[in-house]
């Protein structure tokens, strides 16, 4: 069947979606992210010529290329529907200068929901690809490819091969690090607050906290100053002063843009950034809902815009009149202002496609962590078009003695307005005041309640926190944000305990380096600026090749200046010891090897070369054979490569051996010995020694043990989540709870 017009897309599920919509006429297909890219393993940029950069047709796309230009010879019309943002409008020019450049043919679509609405409303507005946009992400991939490639190099020469450096990634780690020493350095200081138990006149009891002392907020570092305050008003009245009643309204947040997608799901839900953009991605190209037709659920989620179409504020006002009634609906639409200078406003906020598609509707249709997003969104959109809460507050002031005024503060909900679907995270209680309260009442003191406290450190950062941070200070775009945390973890320069972000040694040099060194470079407003020019280019104010010589010729004066200075840094990088070098006498010092990892070393080098592990004895494991080469004790070591047998007197004897599990390989005619090795991905698993003769291999420890039912010479351990750790035989599958003492059970039959 002839196809009189190609759509082209990002992703497959999307593009099946599409089609459906589209009809026989169109055949759509998926380009599967980038096609082109800057080469992996040289800089691809000429910097003497107008930074000229050299795309290249990524390897693993080069068959999708293929199909594209076979499928576009034929067609009457070539339309690119690629994602409708920056990133999506470079694909879309890559593939147009595959597929014939400047043909007319080549049209430009947008699609803000992948609805039969959604894909119309594109169709039916078709254009160039966007120069101003492209230019806009070209000029950020120039200018985060010059970064990261001659400051990641860099720190291969002064610290250890392996490391990178990026535009945002390394500010992001910057504010990580400055937090972490902010909590190094704090120190918690003392302080008190006095509350007071109260008694009515009807006997009703409620407590006050003391507010203040004259006219200033009360200063009480210890429990002298908190007892002097007691004693002078033992005896005194305590009388009301003032009452005040008052209604206080809570206004619905705005719809979701990425930044605060993230932060929501990361609080509420615990998802990853990562994980959030993810589901967020399915919910947007496609998800069957029952009916054997997948459609989008959510309109795009990489925006940072809280504009919504009038069809769909029409929509969600009449969900809301329906399912919650007139109170719950305010006289006209709720309109949010942009927060940020540079708004993309190419898409909407983050939405429902369809308002009227309840979650619980979506129950045994969306997979588990799909719903929950969904529901979020969901509740969110309808919350932000419903009518404010309302409490009533009140405030009673109680003075005491001659100076001394106590505040008692207490609201109860009067109406719940949006928080009836999108409710607090959590409710902090509120005491109920006495309502038969007035000004010159006076109240009897049940009893003082002091108690002491210590100041605390800022908190370290969370995901959610460390996006709210870096979305404020204008660093970096929403849409790359969870793939700059997921890189801080893949070069393992963050981990994550407890919901906390703490930088590891590495991250923590790694920063001082770049700080100490190229602070313009990474600088929170020289960052910050960068996207606002980035802004500009796409909004036709500036010219992006005036943007990246600004950026350019400072950059490459501060690198040839830290070039220069490389020894010095590289010495600074060493830490003295108060040991001394057995072979010499020279201090020890540490010093950090091209695998990462820190290590004892004669500061005599070269002319001494001892160096030692930092690990103390008794972490050392030892083995009981000599190293047959010197005869000296060989040890487990830990290599780049995973485990293995060293001798203790390297580097003078460099004998090595894998760890062998002193268990004899199963396979029929081998002599060789099963030892434990690691995959590329650093997960261990167990081989044949005498490999690749030999190809017996399996993820499981071997353990010696005779299986009882068919006699093999060991069992495997292993573990799941129904079973916990058990054993079981690798020939005949027989399980095993725990392992037989097979010593003992001889000694108890001889006896």
């Amino acid at each position: 069947m002839k196809h009189h017009a190609l759509v082209i897309v990002e992703s497959p599920s999307k593009a099946r979606t599409i089609e459906r919509y589209l009809g026989k006429e169109y055949r759509v297909l998926a380009s599967n992210g980038h096609v082109k890219d800057l080469p992996q393993k040289e800089l691809g940029i000429d910097v003497t010529n107008n930074f000229k950069a050299s795309y290249v047709v990524l390897p693993e796309k080069a068959k999708i290329i293929k199909k594209l230009k076979e499928q576009s010879s034929g067609a009457e019309a070539i339309y690119i529907a690629t994602d409708p943002d920056r990133e999506g409008e470079a694909i879309a020019w890559h593939i147009s200068t595959e597929l014939g450049g400047d043909s007319e043919k080549i049209k430009r679509v947008l699609f803000n929901e992948i609805t039969a609405t959604g894909v119309k409303a594109g169709m039916a507005n078709p254009r160039e690809v966007d120069s101003k946009l492209v230019n806009a992400q070209q000029a950020r991939r120039i200018i985060d490819r010059l970064v990261g490639f001659e400051v990641s190099e860099f720190l291969w020469k002064v610290l250890y091969s392996g490391l990178s450096a990026g535009r945002v990634q390394s500010v992001a780690l910057r504010l990580i690090c400055e937090r972490h020493a902010e909590i190094e350095a704090f120190k918690p200081e003392e302080y008190w607050t006095l509350e007071v138990t109260l008694e009515t006149k009807d006997s009703a009891v409620f407590s006050a906290n003391l507010h203040r002392i004259g006219d200033e907020k009360p200063e009480l570092p210890s429990e002298k100053t908190v007892s002097q305050i007691m004693e002078a008003l033992e005896n005194s009245a305590f009388t009301v002063s003032s009452v005040e009643r008052k209604e206080a309204r809570r206004h619905p947040f705005a719809p979701f843009i990425t930044s605060t997608l993230q932060q929501e799901a990361a609080s509420r839900l615990r998802f990853s950034p990562a994980n959030s953009m993810r589901i967020a991605q399915r919910l947007y190209e496609g998800v069957d809902t029952g009916k054997g037709e997948p459609t989008g659920l959510i309109t795009y989620m990489r925006t940072d815009s809280t504009r919504i179409a009038g069809e769909a504020l029409h929509s969600v006002r009449n969900v809301i009149s329906t399912q919650f009634g007139a109170p719950y609906l305010p006289d006209k639409p709720r309109t949010y202002a942009q927060k940020k200078k540079q708004v993309q406003d190419a898409h909407e906020a983050i939405r429902p496609a369809d308002p009227t598609l309840h979650p619980d509707k979506m129950k045994g249709v969306l997979k588990k962590d799909e719903l929950r997003l969904y529901d979020l969104i969901w509740r969110r959109f309808v919350a932000s078009q419903m009518t404010s809460s309302v409490l009533d507050q009140t405030t009673v002031n109680i003075a005491a003695g001659d100076e001394h005024t106590f505040r008692a503060t207490g609201s109860i909900v009067k109406f719940d307005g949006f928080r009836k679907i999108y409710p607090a995270k959590q409710e902090k209680e509120s005491q109920i005041l006495p309502e038969n309260i007035s000004g010159g009442d006076i109240l009897k003191k049940i009893d003082f309640d002091p108690e002491q406290h210590f100041t605390k450190p800022p908190p370290y950062f969370s995901e959610s926190s460390l996006i709210k941070e870096l979305d404020s200070r204008g660093i970096g775009r929403p849409s790359t944000f969870a793939e700059t945390i997921s890189r801080l973890y893949k070069r393992e320069y963050v981990s994550k305990e407890k919901g906390r972000l703490i930088p590891s040694e590495a991250g923590l040099t790694v920063n001082k380096i770049l700080v100490s060194n190229l602070p313009d470079i990474f600088d929170f407003n020289f960052t910050a600026r960068m996207e606002e020019e980035l802004d500009e280019i796409e909004s036709g104010k500036q010219d992006y090749l005036t943007v990246l010589h600004d950026f350019y010729k400072p950059f490459s004066t501060s690198m040839e200046a830290v070039r220069e200075k490389r020894k010095e840094i590289k010495s600074s990088l060493v830490e003295s010891t108060e040991e001394t070098c057995e072979k010499c006498g020279s201090p020890m010092v540490i010093k950090w090897n091209r695998r990462g990892q820190k290590f004892l070393a004669c500061s005599g080098f070269p002319n001494c070369r001892n160096a030692k592990s930092l690990q103390s004895d008794e972490e050392v494991e030892t083995l009981e054979k000599p190293c047959p080469k010197c005869s000296a004790e060989l040890q487990v070591k830990f290599g780049r490569f995973g485990r293995y047998v060293g001798c203790k007197n390297y580097p003078d004897c460099r004998h090595t051996e894998p760890l062998s599990t002193g268990i004899t390989c199963p396979k029929t005619g081998c002599n060789g010995e099963l030892i434990e090795r690691t995959s590329k991905k650093k997960k261990v698993f167990y081989g044949c020694s005498n490999y690749p003769k030999c190809e017996q291999v399996s993820w499981y420890k071997p353990v010696l043990n005779h299986c009882g039912e068919c006699g093999n010479h060991f069992v495997e351990e292993r573990t799941t989540k129904k079973k916990g750790t058990f054993f079981a035989c690798p020939n005949c599958k027989t399980e095993l709870q725990s392992l037989t003492d097979e010593t003992d059970s001889e000694e108890s039959e001889d006896q």
